[in-house]
């Protein structure tokens, strides 16, 4: 059984069987002993949640799916006949259950927050039957004669119910919020959607898997493609399958993935007057929501991922795909049990209908080895690359900050004589020190602003706080206030060194062209003379070292006077030096180009 939580606190998510499923036979036998077989698998496939097969089982929780397995025994053996028998007399007695054996790869399961073990995907090896099954629900559909085909098949009743209370579960009372993440098979991308910008959402304008509350008596599984066809303004195609789920940690959300072939299936951005599905949260049209196809590989690092997603199992989306299902076995007509009269009796002919039907829907066929290998090839994480949108994307954090910089600096920096430097930006206010230049001294303060609906920022009042550096040893939970060279190095030092490395990056990478760059010599020259107050020794005069592209002459134009010279030249003794004017002389300090020398070694 899939989907719901069983004895042993695993919860197997649809669609986890569909690997093994896809590459091999499934073995039977007994009580889970390798070295007891007691039959054939003839076929096995797994049904996701939903699939019509289920009406006709009593009591199925409409999340579960289940994996099923048509077992013929070896009569021709002790152990088989023996296995028959008693899986016989068991379903007789509504007693029949059933296990499973497998390995869990060690990156496909997790472990959520009350501790259950969620498995997304196998490696199945063996079913067996057991005294007793790992979920309650475990049992034998039908069970055939013994005689072996044609005329003397024999159809028992179908399963009874199971008293457990499945609707009582606590997994699921606790699920507020539902959302469907759409991948497309063709491209391993995922359908995610842009919160419009709203003065009162505090997630403006982050990317998110669409979802929404549930609605008073409305199950997850219908909540979230209801919420997704509301927000996407699309209709989840007929061709998508649902094949896994999770829980978030708080156990308020759960998220299901779905699978649609192509990306063509989703229209996307549709205008809101040709929507198929209407917003009710956006009746007007007025605040639509972008929607657009993502590469898995780079939704867990996206700045402007809603934190809510970041829980989300990237691993379970990597490897979601379409289901597999093997050819529909023919089976024989099958003839019901006659009485003493020589008719069946009414539940006999109700089972035997209900079977027929079954049999009688369409089944997914077993896909040739070149598709299973493209198949297998488009889950692996798709290549960085452009998100497909039909609106240009919004403005970046790094262009937002720049904007908000420059009004806090309008707002502090007023009388010239102060600087303003942005020491943290969150999503209602900003954290800023101001430096004084005639006192030398520093102010922090908390700036709340906000972002009206044509992107304008305003700021409140500024208040002040005290800033504190504090340091996380390696390897421990706890931490201590940072002592002043600590404090330094965090707040002066690094983020120095750090938006120098990224100037140079851009500069040295760049076509810009000297004259271009003359508003970088005065920064660079400010910055010398603030290092050589702070008492670096900081040599203006000299050159750049070897093998730098900066291309910038940051030293006077003017020629340096000659210094005097202090020592007699070295040279060979018998030589005369040959005459030389003192314009065309150049002459080097040897301790200067010991340590050039030394550096271009090194």
């Amino acid at each position: 059984m899939t989907g719901v939580v069983d004895d042993v606190d695993d919860l197997i998510m649809p669609g986890a069987f569909a690997r093994t499923l896809a590459t091999r036979p499934v073995k039977t036998v007994w009580h889970h002993g390798w070295k007891e077989p007691v039959g054939v698998v003839l076929d096995s496939e797994e049904w996701l949640p939903g699939d019509p097969r289920f009406a006709g089982i009593p009591d199925w929780p409409a999340e579960a799916g289940a994996f099923v397995a048509t077992v013929l025994y070896n009569l021709r053996t002790s152990r088989g006949r023996d296995a028959y028998e008693q899986v016989k007399q068991w379903h007789e007695h509504e007693q029949a259950a059933f296990s499973i054996g497998y390995r869990v790869p060690d990156t496909a399961a997790s472990k959520r927050g009350d501790g259950v073990r969620v498995i997304h995907h196998l490696d199945l090896f063996e079913v067996s039957p057991v005294l007793h099954g790992a979920h309650p629900l475990t049992r034998a559909l039908e069970v055939k004669s013994a005689t072996g085909g044609g005329e003397g098949l024999e159809y028992k009743t179908t399963p009874s119910p199971v008293g457990i209370d499945i609707v009582a579960l606590a997994e699921d009372a606790d699920v507020k919020v539902a959302g469907l993440a759409v991948k497309a098979a063709d491209t391993g991308r995922v359908l995610m959607l842009q919160r419009a910008l709203d003065d009162e959402d505090p997630a403006a304008g982050t990317w998110e898997i669409p979802g929404g509350h549930l609605e008073k008596g409305e199950d997850a599984l219908s909540a979230a493609v209801r919420e997704w066809s509301e927000e996407t303004g699309a209709t989840l195609p007929p061709a998508a399958s649902v094949v896994g789920s999770w829980t978030a940690p708080n156990g308020i959300y759960r998220g299901y993935v779905a699978v649609t072939p192509t990306e063509a299936d989703v229209p996307i951005n549709t205008p809101h007057g040709s929507r198929s599905m209407p917003n009710p949260d956006d009746p007007r049209g007025d605040a639509t929501e972008v929607t657009a196809w993502w590469p898995i590989a780079v939704l867990p690092t996206m700045p402007l991922l809603r934190p809510e997603c970041r829980d989300t199992p990237w691993d379970l989306l990597a490897g979601a795909s379409l289901p597999q299902g093997p050819a529909t076995v023919q089976t024989s007509p099958a003839v019901p049990r006659p009485d003493a009269a020589g008719t069946g009796t009414p539940e006999e002919k109700s089972a035997h209908a209900a079977v027929q039907a079954a049999r009688a829907l369409p089944r997914v066929e077993h896909k040739s080895a070149r598709s299973m290998v493209a198949e297998a090839k488009s889950r692996l994480p798709a290549p960085l690359e452009a998100p497909a949108m039909s609106k240009p994307l919004p403005e970046s954090q790094e262009q937002f900050r720049a904007r908000l910089s420059d009004s806090v600096r309008e707002l502090l920096s007023q009388d010239g004589n102060a600087w303003t430097c942005i020491e943290g930006t969150y999503p209602k206010h900003v954290i800023v020190s101001v430096h004084t230049e005639e006192d030398r001294r520093s102010s922090n303060y908390s700036i709340p602003y906000a972002v009206t609906a044509d992107g304008s920022i305003t700021l409140d009042t500024p208040q002040p706080v005290e800033l504190a550096t504090i340091v996380v040893p390696e390897g421990t939970t706890g931490h201590r206030e940072a002592t002043v060279d600590e404090d330094v190095d965090a707040r002066v030092v690094q983020p120095t060194v750090g938006a120098l490395d990224d100037a140079t990056a851009r500069v040295t990478h760049s076509t810009a062209a000297p004259e271009q760059l003359e508003g970088v010599r005065d920064k660079v020259r400010s910055l010398i003379a603030a290092l050589s107050a702070k008492g670096l020794d900081v040599d203006e005069d000299e050159p750049p070292p070897v093998g730098s592209t900066l291309g910038l002459d940051l030293w006077d134009d003017t020629d340096d006077d000659a210094s005097e010279d202090d020592g007699e030249a070295d040279g060979d003794a018998d030589t005369a030096p040959a005459p030389e004017r003192e314009e065309d002389t150049v002459r080097l300090d040897p301790d200067e180009v010991k340590t050039l020398l030394a550096g271009i070694r090194s």
